[in-house]
């Protein structure tokens, strides 16, 4: 009877990891990009304990000839869940908040897990903000 008990356990543990991960397709691009920060990005869909979540992980390299200090203006990363329809499902934004040298790059995660259905596609956007 142990046996059995420990193998639902098992089950359901595996079915909880995997819900929600398969068959989920999100396109990501770079609508706007106003710093010399060149923006990669990819994005997984994750299973969690409270549900699944999309997570965004945006590398941004300093391709300019000069460093990006933290002294205003500062580089600003927006990331914008939307639906298929083109609805905003949510937005995130990330200054950033440490100094990126020439040739160096940052990584920034953005994560959404609630109306992750609903999700279809993201845009990120970086513009230079005086805060």
């Amino acid at each position: 009877m142990h046996r059995r008990a420990v193998l639902g356990s098992l089950a359901a543990g595996v079915g909880t990891l995997f819900a929600g991960c398969t068959g989920s397709s999100v396109n990501g691009t770079v609508s706007t990009n106003e710093t010399p920060l060149v923006l990669s990005h990819d994005y997984a869909v994750q299973a969690t304990y409270s549900g699944t979540q999309i997570a965004v992980e945006v590398t941004a390299e300093n391709d300019g000839d000069e460093s990006i200090t933290t002294d205003p203006p500062v580089p600003r990363i927006v990331c914008t869940f939307r639906s298929d329809t083109g609805e905003q499902v949510y937005q995130a934004g990330r200054t950033l908040v440490d100094a990126v040298g020439v040739g160096e790059s940052t990584t920034l995660e953005f994560a959404l897990g609630v109306d992750v259905d609903a999700v279809a596609r993201y845009e990120l956007r970086c513009k230079w903000v005086e805060e």
